[in-house]
């Protein structure tokens, strides 16, 4: 691999009290033989992410691969696994702790962006494994599995309750969908988040960026391009929005961004347009910027359409053009401190294994609906390196790929601590 540099030098230092934890923990004799697990382990943790990736899991499609998930979740021993109405795979490993004990969500997500018919056919190269979602997230899924091997079959019990979930809706218009039902409820009991996703172990998401989507749809009477002329277009209407939106100033900090995706309407050269409509995506790690750009674009919209009535002077209601603004994505942004002990306990994890931090910034995904409720949250890779994400060529590349479950494992017993090792970083969360 290339070259990286490590930014864990760059960052404030560890605090006293991570230290102290993660020190008791590496120096546990349960603890070291967990880890070992997952390299004994390390061959069933691929063949168990190849048959996962071979089962289709289309967006708003994840039932087959939920099954699969279920099947395993009880012959690694775990109980009471629900699926709940949307479509998530949840189950609860407790802790031996006194009430009220932390909770600690450990997730990944089941979708892909690829339709049902695709084909999931995994192709192994050397190291190097070929196939729609092999990484992004079936390594996810196979990363939280091991992880929950290695708790169980080294009897590793920890103080606070763990709460696996495979979740659904991740990926594009799902928008979500999984995480947004987990905590649908603010009082849900959820101390702390830690979400398996894509590979690189190295690379840590503390940070959640939000989006807001809207489809804009311009409708208007159409007609012949000669004999209609002065009705009003929906394409012309659309065309008007175009010196707002490619004018518009950004915020760089926080770091706000837009984008329109796509653009479709029309039927033919030689007619007005009774259809029109865009895709516009905006971003930014702060929600009051995120909802101040769209508070400045929305209305641009239903100007332009006003200034294309106006142009024709159409004044009769059957014959304007129309605005229809659908919101077609909603992912809160979302922020914490460094201190925060989700932060805290990855950073430590990978220090004490040795590894290199090359990535901690911010991303979009299961992340973004805790970290916008306030509640500790981290993002990690779950071994191995991946390329091509989202494309029929995606690749996974097998190296060193014990790694990620090994960080996952010291992140989540840091978190939630260990019964007579140590105490976790998590607290309960006030309600």
């Amino acid at each position: 691999m290339a070259e990286r540099k490590n930014l864990e030098p760059t960052l404030p230092p560890l605090l006293p009290a991570t230290k102290a934890v993660m020190a008791t923990l590496m120096e546990s004799n349960l603890v070291q033989q967990a880890l070992k697990l997952a390299v004994d382990q390390d061959d069933q943790c691929v063949d168990e992410q190849v048959e996962i990736t071979q089962i289709p899991s289309s967006p708003f499609g994840e039932e087959l691969r939920g099954k699969d998930i279920v099947e395993r979740f009880t012959r690694y021993g775990l109980k009471n696994i629900q699926v709940d109405e949307v479509g998530n795979v949840i189950a609860v490993r407790p802790g031996v702790g006194p009430e009220p004990r932390t909770k600690l969500m450990i997730c990944a997500h089941l979708d892909t962006v690829f339709s049902k018919d695709t084909d999931f056919t995994v192709r192994q190269e050397g190291n190097r494994y070929y196939a729609p979602s092999i990484g992004d997230n079936s390594r996810g899924l196979a990363g939280m599995l091991q992880v929950l091997r290695m708790f169980n079959e080294c009897n590793v019990q920890t103080v606070g309750d763990l709460i696996f979930v495979a979740t659904v809706g991740e990926e594009g218009e799902g928008d979500l969908r999984g995480v947004k039902n987990i905590f649908r409820d603010p009082n849900v009991d959820i101390d702390g988040v830690l979400d398996l996703d894509w590979s690189d172990p190295h690379e840590c998401v503390p940070t959640a960026t939000g989006s807001l989507r809207y489809r804009i749809s311009f409708d208007g009477p159409g007609g012949h391009s000669y004999l209609g002329f002065g009705l009003p277009s929906a394409i012309h209407a659309m065309l008007r929005t175009g010196e707002t939106l490619c004018n518009l100033e950004v915020s760089k900090d926080p770091k706000t961004t837009y984008t329109v995706g796509v653009v479709s309407g029309g039927t033919t050269v030689n007619a007005i347009a009774a259809h029109a409509s865009m895709d516009i995506d905006m971003r930014s790690t702060d929600n009051k910027a995120l909802q101040a750009l769209r508070d400045r674009v929305l209305p641009c919209f239903e100007k332009a359409a006003e200034e294309e009535n106006a142009h024709w002077g159409v004044t009769d209601e059957a014959n304007k053009v129309k605005v229809t603004i659908t919101p077609i994505g909603d992912r809160p942004a979302g922020q914490q401190t460094d201190d925060s002990p989700s932060c805290q306990a990855a950073r430590a994890s990978l220090v004490a294994l040795g590894l290199p931090l090359h990535l901690y910034g911010s991303g979009s995904g299961d992340v973004n609906v805790p970290l916008s409720m306030g509640i500790p949250c981290i993002c990690v890779g779950a071994g191995g390196y991946n390329y091509k994400m989202h494309s029929l060529e995606e690749v996974w590349i097998r190296e060193d790929t014990y790694q990620g479950p090994q960080v996952a494992f010291l992140t989540t017993a840091a978190m939630i601590g260990l019964a007579d090792i140590s105490e976790g970083l998590l607290k309960k969360r006030a309600r």
